[in-house]
């Protein structure tokens, strides 16, 4: 019985040291990570922080709308195939776009310094910086989540003996909520019954001449879908 017993309290104690082993390590690397953010945030500042992120979505954006600048310039001044043509339009465009940010940052962290606002920019760099890795960890936590519930690696008792597991994956879940709104099917049927307004608005009588219009097409979009 004594053996039994011991065999058990060894067993139950090899799993816990286990269990504890597994989540402090991954605390120690959530955490470790999360501090890189703070220095990095604090050596650069916060114009520098914000711009690593303005300069990316910025560059997409404008390469993806105004490329077709560089697009006719290297039209006109070399002798390329349009599908080259058109990707390093894009490449230069993104490139150009990335660098004026970064220089507009750089100038700013000037001024601030400048002014005496150095400190203060550095300590709001550097929560900005946690963040920023928070929010990158939340969404690898959330994929790695899914993926574990198919999979069943890591056992969902170790998950939630982690101390930074579940807080980093709830900025993640909070973040994405607001950044990709859930599909809602009132307000396509708002824009449904705003096409009909548009479309009884612009109704031709019996003589065949346009009735009055006494409605306006609240959004462009609705034109273009009818």
């Amino acid at each position: 019985m004594d053996i039994v017993y011991s065999t058990q309290r060894y067993k139950s104690k090899y799993y816990f040291c286990e269990n504890t082993t597994a989540m402090g390590f991954l605390d120690i690397i959530l955490g470790l990570l999360l501090l890189y953010g703070l220095y990095k945030g604090i050596r650069n500042g916060l114009f520098i922080e914000l711009a690593s992120i303005i300069a990316l979505v910025a560059g997409i954006y404008g390469a993806i709308h105004f490329s077709y600048y560089a697009g006719d310039y290297l039209s006109q001044n070399m002798n390329w195939e349009e599908r080259y043509i058109n990707t390093a339009a894009f490449v230069i465009t993104f490139i150009a776009i990335v660098i004026a940010v970064h220089f507009a940052a750089k100038l700013l962290t000037k001024v601030a310094s400048m002014a005496m606002l150095g400190l203060l920019n550095r300590i709001a760099g550097g929560i900005f910086g946690v963040v920023k890795v928070a929010v990158i960890l939340g969404a690898l936590l959330i994929f790695f989540e899914r993926v574990n519930q198919s999979t069943g690696l890591v056992e969902k008792d170790r998950m939630e003996d982690s101390v930074l597991y579940e807080p980093i994956k709830k900025i993640g879940e909070f973040v994405f909520s607001k950044v990709l709104r859930p599909h809602n099917d009132a307000d396509d049927k708002n824009r449904q019954h705003e096409g009909k307004i548009v479309v009884e608005a612009i109704k031709p009588d019996r003589s065949g001449k346009l009735g009055n219009l006494r409605y306006k097409a609240i959004d462009t979009h609705v034109l273009l879908r009818l």
